[in-house]
């Protein structure tokens, strides 16, 4: 019996070492039976299931990007009207008309064909003026300006009131002045007219400005203090509105040349848009890089903005107006159908 008992108990250890029984082992932290029953199902669920389906509007084309339905639309240059209005008299006879007319030639052969329409008017007509103008401003005056210009040969009085009274009448001069567009009388004279004092051409000019037009004066070798009338009231900024001084052909056609470069804008008409044209989706470009829309044009002094609520004309800032106006222009162009580019 004593040997049977020391058999079973010798039984019983090695049962107990190899862990037999189930509860034998709960104190061994690095048993192999232990509680951990991970068998890579934690809760972590992440299968890379984000839900960014790149839905951006940009134009690349990839995946499943959408891209904007871009179409091109017209953009002209606003047109700006300017009327040479040419004293003609006997004192213009001789050297000083044969300068006006070196230096508006010379002008028409750099200017024409650009966003300035020119149109030409002279006064005396015999002892009167004209009734109407005998070139109103519009596109592809030029040659009938030249004409015109060099047909002249200085005879007669001065009589500048009444000629400048004409632009008081509406019909005077097709189109000058007409809604929207700027429109310029640029008086040349050489001496004291025949009649009006200098408050007679400050009433005179200030209402001719009543009529959306503005005037700027060129005393040909001549200062008087009706011209500084003329020039004071004509609704110009500084220097123009003190007369221009100039002596011959060179210093007309400096004196043009800078009138010229003062009246272009860098305002553009939008020409026939799509009826489904959103104004917020709308960009310009220039050599095809976008240019942003910069409402009030501050900061950079770049981009475009809006001239008007009804979007029908857009304005470039002073800086881009400025590539616009070097020897080198950029092409432009214009689309809608993508969100407008800010600054």
């Amino acid at each position: 019996m004593n040997i049977l008992k020391g058999i079973w108990i010798l039984l019983a250890s090695i049962m107990l070492s190899l862990g037999v029984f189930g509860c034998a082992a709960t104190n061994d932290n690095n048993a192999g039976s232990d509680s951990d029953t991970d068998v890579d199902s934690d809760t972590d669920t992440d299968s890379d299931t984000d839900t960014d389906s790149d839905t951006d509007t940009d134009t690349t084309g990839d995946g499943g990007d959408t891209v904007c339905d871009e179409q091109d639309f017209i953009i002209d240059e606003s047109p700006v009207r300017l009327v040479w209005l040419l004293d003609n008299s006997g004192s213009m006879a001789g050297t000083n008309i044969a300068a006006a007319k070196t230096a508006v030639n010379n002008i028409l052969s750099i200017w024409g064909g650009s966003q300035i329409q020119f149109g030409f008017d002279y006064y005396p007509v015999g002892s009167a003026v004209n009734t109407t103008i005998p070139i109103a401003p519009a596109p592809g005056t030029e040659a009938a300006i030249t004409a015109q210009v060099n047909s002249l040969m200085g005879t007669g009085g001065t009589p500048t009131f009444e000629a400048m009274s004409n632009y008081l009448t509406f019909g005077y001069a097709a189109g000058f002045p007409e809604a929207g567009i700027d429109c310029y009388l640029v008086l040349v004279t050489d001496g004291m007219p025949n009649n009006g004092t200098p408050a007679d051409y400050t009433n005179l000019t200030t209402s001719i400005l009543a009529n959306a037009v503005k005037t700027i004066a060129i005393g040909f070798n001549y200062t008087s203090a009706t011209l500084d009338a003329v020039a004071n009231s004509g609704g110009m900024t500084a220097p123009y509105n003190v007369p221009i001084n100039a002596t011959d052909s060179t210093t007309l056609q400096n004196a043009f040349n800078d009138i010229a470069n003062t009246v272009i804008t860098c305002i553009f008409d939008v020409q026939s848009p799509d009826a489904t044209a959103d104004p917020d989706n709308v960009n310009f470009y220039f050599d095809g890089v976008v240019v942003p829309m910069n409402d009030g044009c501050g900061g950079s002094g770049e981009g475009w903005q809006w001239v008007d609520a009804a979007h029908t004309q857009v304005e470039f800032c002073p800086v881009s107006c400025d590539e616009l106006q070097d020897g080198d222009p950029p092409d432009i162009s214009a689309a809608w159908g993508c969100p407008t580019v800010l600054e």
